[in-house]
């Protein structure tokens, strides 16, 4: 039997990237052409309610901001890896968002999101008919996935995020509220935390700009596995880690983008966390945690956005109507692993395809940084 995991010169020991480290139910694909077919419908739901087509997740953005990556010089053999093999700097275009579906008062609690393009990626695609040059970052603010794989979304989550999108912004801030002074006053004092699927949905609303984001799921990194983080670095946005959002309206997180960017600038650091032994990091179970004890995450390169506008009509319009953001969009160095990224790389192809054709929206993906408006 082949070992998995082969030391770097480093003295560390990290997973050898295979291609038959991935291990698909026989079924799989049928299971994602189910989920599809249920997007689908709430595709055609919202364009009813919102007389336009939107993403069936992160549908509500809160800023649209041009920024650039720099991969420091030095990084170590096994970190400098596909697009981080070499020192340089990359434009780069990220959007701010609520995972929902529904676009809801940002005063309710729960997941919010980070697309994070990346211009001038070259080398060999995850995708073969794939002529882009760019890579895409998709990440969360929570840390694990809330299914381990496909087939847990189609019978877990398919049906929960079918309740929760007819229900009302007043009636999801009620429920909210309710598990909180559960989780906080019961189940905690007995040591019996919500499970992670509610636990979202009582998670403080913070400020955006100093959340901390994750992959959640692994992807190929070189000639390794990894998962990705993106945190505060510049004192500015250190400053807002954990800081009550305290913003009154619909639209609280949009406000505080602009207004933030309107004054200052941000730097953020964009670490990775290798994956050592898959047995205990596993590929294909998402909701379980990689343990930073046995590898902790490590700074590739920093990004960094100076003041600017962040949510002109024009540069909203932009980014919500004519972007897509897709994980499989990239090198084949950064190329997704793991059910939930086979899952995402159908369904965010339908869900981007059929926004853009009920929109009558051009698909663009950059090629300058100068095509972002201002």
């Amino acid at each position: 039997m082949t070992d998995l995991a082969t030391p770097d010169t480093t003295g560390d020991t990290y997973l050898r990237y295979r291609d038959d480290l991935e291990r698909p139910r026989p079924d799989e694909e049928e299971i994602i052409d189910k989920i599809i077919a249920v997007l689908r419908r709430n595709n055609e739901r919202a364009y009813r309610t919102y007389k336009r087509g939107v993403r069936d997740a992160h549908a509500k953005s809160h800023g649209i901001l041009r920024g650039e990556l720099v991969v420091p010089d030095g990084l170590p053999k096994e970190l400098a890896q596909g697009l981080f093999a070499t020192a340089g700097s990359y434009p780069v275009i990220a959007r701010l968002s609520s995972t929902s579906g529904v676009i809801r008062s940002d005063q309710l609690r729960g997941v919010r999101g980070l697309g994070i393009k990346v211009l001038g990626a070259q080398g060999p695609r995850a995708l073969p008919d794939d002529d882009a040059t760019t890579q895409d970052f998709i990440m969360v603010t929570h840390r694990e996935f809330l299914f381990a794989d496909a087939h847990a979304y189609l019978t877990q989550g398919m049906p929960t995020a079918w309740a929760l999108a007819r229900l009302s912004d007043p009636v999801m801030q009620f429920a909210s509220n309710a598990l909180a002074a559960l989780d906080e006053k019961v189940l905690r004092r007995i040591h019996r935390p919500l499970p992670p699927t509610l636990g979202v949905f009582v998670r403080p609303t913070t400020h955006i700009l100093g959340d901390t984001f994750y992959s959640s799921a692994p992807l190929r990194w070189g000639d390794h596995v990894a998962k990705l983080l993106y945190a505060p670095s510049s004192p500015e946005v250190v400053a807002l880690q954990d800081r009550p959002m305290n913003a009154a309206g619909v639209n609280a997180l949009q406000d505080l983008v602009v207004d933030f960017f309107a004054t200052h600038s941000a730097e953020y650091e964009l670490r990775v966390q290798l994956c050592t032994d898959p047995r205990v990091m596993p590929i294909e179970d998402a909701t379980v945690p990689w343990p930073e004890s046995v590898s902790p995450h490590r700074t590739v390169a920093t990004i960094r956005f100076d003041r600017q506008d962040p949510y002109t009509p024009e540069r909203r319009a932009f980014g919500d109507e004519v972007l897509s953001f897709n994980s499989w969009r990239g090198l084949d160095a950064h190329r997704p692993l793991g059910s939930i990224n086979r899952l995402k790389k159908r369904v965010y192809e339908a869900s981007s395809n059929y926004r853009h054709d009920v929109n009558n929206a051009a698909r663009v993906e950059p090629t300058d940084i100068s095509q972002l408006p201002q």
